[in-house]
């Protein structure tokens, strides 16, 4: 008996001191795991500055969450945190975008659009979505909808006592699906529709005829497509009989530089079309090849041709191969890289700038000057007339 008790107590006792090695090994696993971690978490935020920066924003964010007397908005305060970040770099052209804003950007930049394709605003009567204009081909047009008509429920939901963006927000929420309009047809008969809400493309360039075989062909922007959308329209108004071009770029926000290489490529001969520059000051010019359009051409601009638009037009004057009308452009010169997050938002940075073909930065220079210099008055439009005045003198 005393033996099998002695034998019992050696068993317990080597249980204990294994459970006591064994809890110690783990403790001593999870702190090197930890201080791996923290290593490399600090590797990640960057430098012993960036680390402690983060920790304080946690600070901030817990000491919110446990004192703060009302309820914390997660999602606002963390934007508003990454914002503000990016915001006190004093560049007006770069940003930080939530899940949700880089969602609709990314429709932006490839020229599409979540919606039926109407433009509307708020009618004062009725409280309504009033239809102020039908894009062709879209599925509003389909659906017979047209200007003057008003929508007053979205699905059964009834909006007229939302504002325009949330009633925009509350119809895009149904991509992909037929939503059923309650309409006032004429602002008058009631009647029910239904539509398809879709990712519509948005086509950046227009274009006519004008007097005298001049060309006019109009760019919203550089986005996605522009390019070659405007040289469809250029050889199309060529099959036509186009002796000249008018490119109106006026309240251009400019877009992607791979549409502005495409159409100056298209339109200027051989040399550098324009020039980047990047943040250790190495430049690198952006060719053309020798085909060309050697036409008489003017280009239209105004204060609000931003980037590359009003490079577009800096490049054609430049080579003297456009006649430039209107008012002095932004000055723009700086090029934006779109840098996707983990969690899906983005921050809009300003990466390079861009010079002229002759090394000139529009932003030092104060923007474009534009060769005629044409103000925009109360009767028609005096800047395309001179701009069409400028074609034809050289036909």
């Amino acid at each position: 008996m005393k033996n099998g008790f002695g034998r019992l107590a050696r068993a317990f006792f080597g249980l204990k001191i294994r459970f006591w090695a064994m809890l110690l090994a783990c403790i001593l696993c999870v702190g090197v795991t930890y201080g791996l971690t923290v290593q490399r978490e600090r590797g990640r935020i960057g430098s012993e500055e960036n680390y402690s920066q983060a920790m304080k924003y946690l600070e901030i964010k817990n000491k919110l969450d446990e004192y703060y007397v009302g309820t914390v908005d997660e999602e606002a305060v963390s934007s508003a945190a990454f914002a503000a970040m990016v915001s006190a770099l004093g560049d007006e052209w770069s940003y930080y975008m939530s899940p949700s804003e880089y969602s609709a950007y990314k429709l932006y930049s490839a020229n599409q659009y979540v919606g039926l394709g109407i433009t509307f605003d708020k009618d004062v009567d009725t409280g309504g979505l009033k239809i102020i204009a039908v894009s062709d081909g879209t599925p509003a047009d389909n659906a017979g909808l047209a200007a003057g008509d008003i929508i007053t429920s979205i699905a059964g939901q009834d909006i007229t006592d939302m504002t325009v963006g949330d009633a925009r927000s509350f119809m895009n929420a149904n991509l992909g699906e037929s939503v059923a309009l309650h309409v006032l047809k004429g602002g008058k008969d009631a009647a029910d529709v239904n539509v398809n809400c879709e990712v519509i493309y948005n086509n950046p360039v227009t274009y006519k005829m004008l007097g005298g075989n001049v060309g006019y062909v109009q760019i919203l922007n550089f986005q996605s497509g522009a390019a070659e959308q405007a040289i469809k329209a250029i050889e199309t108004l060529l099959g036509q009989g186009a002796l000249g071009f008018v490119f109106d770029v006026r309240m251009n926000p400019g877009g992607l530089l791979s549409e502005l290489n495409t159409l100056l490529d298209y339109l200027l001969p051989s040399g550098t079309v324009y020039i980047t520059v990047d943040e250790s000051g190495n430049q690198t010019p952006v060719e053309s090849d020798s085909m060309c359009l050697n036409m008489p051409m003017a280009v239209l601009v105004n204060a609000d041709t931003f980037s590359a638009a009003e490079l577009f037009a800096a490049s054609l004057q430049e080579y003297n191969w456009a006649e430039i009308v209107g008012d002095r452009t932004t000055g723009k010169s700086r090029s934006q890289q779109t840098i996707e997050l983990s969690d899906g938002s983005a921050v809009h940075l300003s990466t390079a700038r861009y010079l002229t073909p002759l090394g000139v930065d529009l932003a030092e220079q104060g923007g474009l000057q534009p060769d005629q210099a044409v103000a925009l008055t109360d009767k028609g439009d005096a800047q395309l007339d001179a701009a069409l005045s400028a074609v034809q003198w050289m036909l």
